[in-house]
């Protein structure tokens, strides 16, 4: 099944009727569309993704092109991603990894009119599902990808900067129940990856707000990370050394952008 994709209509159910959809080749859906990302706040709704992987070896699939311009790809390995009904009824994106060897990400990279600094993140949350875990302290991780001057055209200085629960101090985590994180808004501790190492020792993790800040953050051998550092993409990921999970995820936002899975 290929990735699909569609910006929720926020004209819908106005009283404007098909009448307003234009000449019936889509064209007055797509300017719905338009308008309901004028403002950098819209729910895209996706699906189709299916990537399932039971070997070791790594498997990485094609970016596609999303409605909002942004492209969507997967990375598998000992596991699946798919998008399956949930429990409590609806679909949702569907995590599974089969040892602790297993690694899944779902990576999104930005259209140029979603990107915004790492100052100007007001919004990181997600819902999450656990439906078994050999682990009590591992949700889905979201891994922001950054490049710290925010100048385009210098390369050199990308990274990552993750987010773990287990970093956080919240106890064991709640499975066969519906969560919701916050990232920012709980001014959750991230930590870097750069120059091709995990810098998550605790001296190089602090608090979101202080790599957000106009002093931002520099973790030892790393970047430095700011209020000017620009967001270019992000990841949903799990795994690997996290066990064996069985984890769905649901309304993630990025921004003004709320992504929602569908089968």
């Amino acid at each position: 099944m290929a990735v699909t994709s569609y910006i929720v209509d926020e004209h819908h159910g106005k009283g404007k009727g098909h009448s307003q959809h234009g000449n019936g080749k889509g064209l007055g859906h797509a300017k719905h569309a338009e308008d309901s990302m004028a403002d950098g706040v819209y729910t895209i709704r996706v699906a189709g993704i299916e990537h399932v992987n039971p070997t070791s070896a790594n498997q990485t699939s094609p970016q596609t092109t999303l409605a909002d311009g942004s492209k969507l790809n997967t990375e598998a390995r000992e596991g699946s991603i798919t998008i399956d009904s949930a429990p409590g009824g609806g679909d949702s994106l569907h995590l599974v990894t089969n040892s602790n060897n297993g690694r899944l990400r779902v990576n999104v990279e930005q259209d140029a009119d979603q990107r915004m600094t790492l100052g100007d993140l007001d919004e990181l949350s997600f819902d999450y599902y656990i439906a078994s875990s050999d682990r009590t302290d591992v949700i889905p991780v979201i891994r922001l990808i950054i490049d710290a001057d925010g100048d385009l055209a210098t390369t050199g200085d990308r990274g990552e900067l993750v987010f773990e629960y287990s970093y956080q101090g919240l106890g064991a985590t709640t499975q066969d129940a519906w969560m919701s994180v916050d990232l920012v808004g709980g001014d959750w501790v991230a930590w870097q990856r750069s120059f091709g190492q995990n810098r998550d020792q605790i001296v190089n993790m602090t608090e979101f707000s202080d790599w957000a800040d106009a002093d931002g953050f520099t973790p030892a051998g790393g970047l430095h990370f700011d209020e000017d550092s620009l967001i270019l993409g992000y990841s949903i990921a799990l795994g690997s050394g996290n066990g064996i999970a069985d984890i769905y995820v649901d309304n993630l936002q990025v921004g003004g952008v709320t992504m929602d899975f569908y089968g």
